[in-house]
C-alpha cells in the first residue's frame, strides 16, 4: 500500500530520471518479469517507486499496443493499478498485469516524446528531461524490434548509443537505438 501511495507524486518525475546504466543483473525482461519480482523492488532513496521498471514496462507495452507516445501523465497511475492488483497475483506476469491497466486508461496521441518522431536533437537539447525517454524507448525498442538487446545494459553500452545519437541529430533515436542493439 506504501508504495501504491508513493506512486501519487510521480507523475511528472517520470521522464526526467537521472539516467544512469543499471547492473547488468538489474535488467528485466518483459516477457518474464512476475509481480512479485515488481513488489519486491526497493523504493528510491527518495521513497519513489521501482520508475525504472515502470518505464520499461510501458514502453514495452506501448510497442505491443501500438501507442508511439511516452506519457508521464499516465504511468504514476498505470503503476499504482499494477501494484494494486500484484500484490494478492505474485505469480502474475506484469506485462499482463500492466497492459490491463493500459486498457483502462485513454493513450496520448501526442507528447513532446514519442518513438516515432523524437530525433537525436531533440534528445541532446535537453538530456536531464529525456533521460527518462531513453529508458521507456529501450522497452518500446525490445518490443518492436523483437531484440532482447537492451542499450541500457551497461555503462558502456549506454555511453555507445549516446555518442551514436549525438553523431546523428536528425537520426530518430529509435533507428539509432536499432542500429546499436544489433
Amino acid at each position: 500500500m506504501q508504495k501504491m501511495l508513493a506512486c501519487c507524486g510521480l507523475a511528472m518525475l517520470c521522464l526526467a530520471l537521472p539516467l544512469t546504466a543499471r547492473a547488468e543483473n538489474d535488467q528485466i525482461d518483459p516477457k518474464t518479469y512476475i509481480c512479485a519480482e515488481l513488489l519486491a523492488q526497493p523504493t528510491t532513496d527518495g521513497g519513489q517507486p521501482p520508475v525504472f521498471e515502470a518505464l520499461q514496462i510501458d514502453g514495452y507495452a506501448s510497442a505491443l499496443a501500438g501507442q508511439p507516445v511516452a506519457d508521464p501523465e499516465s504511468l504514476a497511475p498505470m503503476l499504482g493499478q499494477v501494484f494494486a492488483a500484484c500484490q494478492p497475483n505474485p505469480a502474475e506476469k506484469v506485462l499482463a498485469v500492466w497492459q490491463k491497466a493500459r486498457k483502462s486508461q485513454a493513450a496520448a496521441t501526442d507528447g513532446k516524446w514519442r518513438a516515432d518522431k523524437t530525433t537525436c536533437a531533440d534528445y541532446n537539447a535537453n538530456p536531464d528531461d529525456g533521460s527518462g525517454f531513453v529508458i521507456w524507448l529501450d522497452g518500446y525498442h525490445r518490443a518492436k524490434s523483437g531484440k532482447d538487446a537492451s542499450v541500457l545494459s551497461s555503462d558502456q553500452a549506454l555511453k555507445s548509443y549516446l555518442d551514436a545519437c549525438a553523431k546523428k541529430p536528425t537520426a530518430l533515436m529509435l533507428d539509432v537505438m536499432d542500429a546499436q542493439a544489433r
